[in-house]
């Protein structure tokens, strides 16, 4: 038998570590004697090995425990572990890109422009972002240009993108519009999708033109975040009251109607 300085030393344990590990019966001694020492047994020392290295890999005590009760699945739980360090490590690895970028970002100097634009008719495809994760999705531009172009319908310029706030905090409805001739008196139907219609008011607005790949993803949260600072930035020093909700990423087509760049765009009051 083995007192508990002598069973420390030989599990690599420390004397507090076995007090607590007996307090939550992950590994109790095998008597208490009348003094008060913990006696353990040699035969301890090799699951105390194990908690010392489960712990060293990094499980909880809860899944230490439940590996221990389950000794022929502890690989499983250690490979669990590993994908939960790598999947956190991608996260940590995607957050430090992010915030180098938007410091790049934000170290550019954007140039705001002024615009006066008539009313436009629009129609759009209304999608949920839910848990304020901005996952890439498949754009349902494609798809709402056939259904307009199968309805007779004319598309009058480049696609645009806004963003809605729900009452739910963590819920952000994503609008993705085509501006057409005018609103549709009849409704246009897309399976599985909620399509909207209406009409921008004749407004001024203010935006930074940014470059961006060829394809419909949406332009780049850094490069987001970066111009709308800009713009935010030239309407205090301009004396210009913004207008809440209106900001909008506009397709910036080239002639033969392929994307070069987006616009960030703000209607000003």
């Amino acid at each position: 038998m083995m007192r508990i300085g002598e069973f420390a030393l030989a599990s690599g344990l420390t004397v507090k570590a076995l007090h607590h590990y007996d307090d939550i019966d992950l590994l109790k001694p095998i008597e208490v004697a009348p003094t008060g020492y913990r006696i353990y047994s040699p035969t301890q020392l090799r699951p105390a090995a194990t908690i010392r290295a489960l712990r060293n890999i990094g499980l909880s005590l809860d899944t230490v425990a439940e590996a221990l009760n389950n000794p022929d699945r502890i690989d499983a739980f250690i490979d669990q572990h590993h994908t939960l360090i790598s999947q956190e490590r991608a996260r940590q690895d995607a957050d430090a890109e992010q915030g180098s970028a938007l410091i790049d970002s934000l170290g550019l100097d954007y140039t705001v422009h002024r615009r006066t634009m008539p009313p436009q008719p629009w129609v759009g495809v209304l999608l949920e972002i839910h848990n304020l994760e901005l996952q890439p999705v498949d754009s349902p531009l494609a798809t709402l240009q056939v259904a307009l172009n199968d309805a007779g319908h004319t598309i009058t310029g480049p696609w645009w993108t806004t963003l809605r706030q729900t009452a739910e905090a963590e819920i952000v409805e994503v609008l993705f519009c085509w501006p057409t001739a005018h609103v549709p008196t009849e409704p246009i139907e897309i399976a599985g999708m909620v399509v909207e219609s209406g009409t921008l008011s004749a407004r001024d607005e203010l935006f930074v033109t940014l470059e961006t790949s060829d394809d419909d993803s949406d332009l780049d949260d850094s490069g987001a975040e970066a111009a709308q600072i800009a713009i935010i930035e030239h309407a205090e020093r301009e004396g210009l009251k913004l207008v809440h909700g209106s900001i909008r990423q506009v397709g910036d087509l080239t002639g033969d109607g392929t994307h070069e760049a987006i616009e960030l765009v703000i209607a000003i009051q």
